[in-house]
């Protein structure tokens, strides 16, 4: 996840998987950066002035508190200069019972001076900068989805005491993160208010800007062919990954004359955009015999190449149906959950450490898939068919594979509250546990019905159909949750 800000709010930096390799924080100045370089707007002057230059940050954490600083190196071409340096501290509140964070934000140090011309802006020492922000996390096990509403202001004086410059800012930002990228957006409005001048020779003039940012991290996989004819493969699929920052910005602010008057207004868009590295990696190449003739092939090479389901034999069974168990460790290899490991605790000797539980009498804690099923249940993905009984053996349903599939993108909420019916022709035939499950799933695109428009509830699934469940839920997550969050949003093109 960016974080992201316009001098006055802050977005918390978490995840539930390891840091993506693509995010670069860029602080929360409305900046947008790569690897290499950072930009922003400065609107102080009446006009748009575009800086680049460096971002050191350095960051600590201390139980639930995070302290960040950030250090701003910036110019232009034509020799301005801007140097910035602050210091935030967010602490987070656990809400376990709600599966959520909620992260509020301080502001403890500032500094910031901005020369453009002749003149020069800096930040007033006596509440110059005013910051307030929290934002909230819903944790699932696939995503965790975020939002943020931040206000705060910024107080500069100009050429020591001959004017200010006041900037005060409201904005609304969303968010997601999962194993194959996140997205961030923001939604602001600044309001400008400067008095320049002393005596009798005081101007003021106000200004408007709305800037929309937005930071993604993309996933995209697709099948590449080979060239040689003499290969002993055809092709592979190849992920790609990359990251880009952009910025878009709309302005009112005030036109003036030769001697300072303003004459009438300033009006007028832009947009900056920054791409981060991009890398191409080729997957492993599977050999399996018995699927060249099934629909879904596509997709079980898909799967294979990522590694979700195991290659233990050059035959899949596609037509086989998929057991429960293999169906939850691929479930969970697919978003990301790492296999539950014991404690080892160096405190217990060999006699004294703890005897490993399972959660379920069926599942022995050898069970060669007791990791991930131990893991999927503690985050609450999977649940047993009853008390303390998993069915690992047993046959997955529709119903059961819905349900799986919408608790992991955190998406049942989404359903109807009150009566409601599916689209199903067999809508009356589905138990009400994975209603709104089938509903969801149904609106996304994760499940159809047959021919015939019925969802067949206590159908199995084989093993084909799995694959392309799985392979539809993967690119939900990595193209379908990017665009709801930035084009949609913004109306980015």
């Amino acid at each position: 996840m960016k974080k992201l800000a316009f001098a006055f709010f802050f977005v918390f930096l978490f995840s539930m998987f390891p840091a993506n390799i693509f995010a670069y924080n860029s602080g929360f100045e409305a900046g947008i950066s790569n690897e290499q370089e950072y930009k922003e707007v400065v609107f102080i002057t009446g006009e748009p002035v575009v800086f680049s230059g460096f971002l050191k940050v350095t960051s600590s954490k201390r139980g639930d508190t995070t302290t960040t600083t950030y250090r701003y190196t910036l110019s232009t071409p034509s020799g301005d200069k801007l140097t910035r340096t602050l210091t935030f501290v967010t602490e987070e509140k656990q809400k376990p019972e709600y599966n959520q964070i909620i992260a509020e934000t301080t502001l403890k140090n500032y500094t910031e001076s901005i020369k453009i011309g002749g003149d020069t802006y800096t930040l007033d020492r006596n509440n110059g900068y005013i910051y307030q922000g929290s934002e909230v996390k819903s944790i699932n096990p696939a995503v965790t989805y975020y939002a943020g509403n931040y206000s705060g202001s910024k107080v500069y004086r100009m050429n020591g005491n001959k004017g200010t410059v006041k900037v005060s800012i409201e904005d609304k930002t969303v968010g997601f993160s999962h194993k194959y990228g996140s997205a961030e957006t923001h939604q602001m409005y600044y309001q400008i208010e400067a008095t320049i001048g002393t005596g009798n020779n005081v101007k003021k003039w106000v200004g408007e800007v709305q800037v929309n940012v937005s930071f993604t991290d993309k996933s995209s996989i697709e099948y590449v062919e080979n060239d040689p004819q003499y290969i002993s493969f055809r092709g592979g699929y190849l992920l790609r990954r990359n990251s880009e920052d952009v910025m878009t910005y709309a302005y009112n602010l005030p036109k003036f004359d030769e001697n300072g008057n303003e004459i009438g207004r300033n009006t007028g868009s832009n947009s900056l955009r920054m791409d981060g590295i991009y890398t191409e990696n080729r997957l492993v190449v599977p050999e399996v015999r018995d699927i060249s003739g099934t629909w879904g092939k596509d997709d079980i090479n898909k799967l294979l190449s990522l590694e979700i389901f195991p290659k233990d034999s050059l035959y899949f069974g596609p037509k086989l149906y998929i057991l429960r168990s293999d169906f939850a460790v691929a479930v969970a290899k697919a978003i990301g959950i790492a296999p539950y490991e014991p404690p080892k605790n160096a405190l217990y000797s060999a006699r004294k450490m703890p005897v490993e539980v399972s959660p379920f009498k069926d599942v022995p804690t050898n069970d060669p898939n007791y990791g991930y099923i131990k893991a999927a249940s503690d985050i609450g993905l999977i649940s047993g068919i009853g008390p303390s009984q998993f069915g690992p053996s047993l046959r997955l349903t529709r119903a059961q594979a819905a349900v799986i599939f919408i608790r992991a993108l955190g998406l049942e909420n989404l359903a109807p509250q009150g009566y409601f019916k599916t689209g199903f022709l067999d809508d009356s035939s589905i138990p009400l546990w994975a209603k709104r499950s089938v509903y969801v799933a149904r609106e996304i695109g994760l499940v159809g019905g047959d021919t015939f428009g019925r969802f067949n509830p206590e159908s199995y699934v084989t093993r084909e159909e799995a694959a392309s469940m799985i392979s539809r839920m993967i690119d939900f997550m990595m193209k379908d949750l990017t665009f709801d969050y930035v084009e949609r949003v913004l109306n980015f093109k």
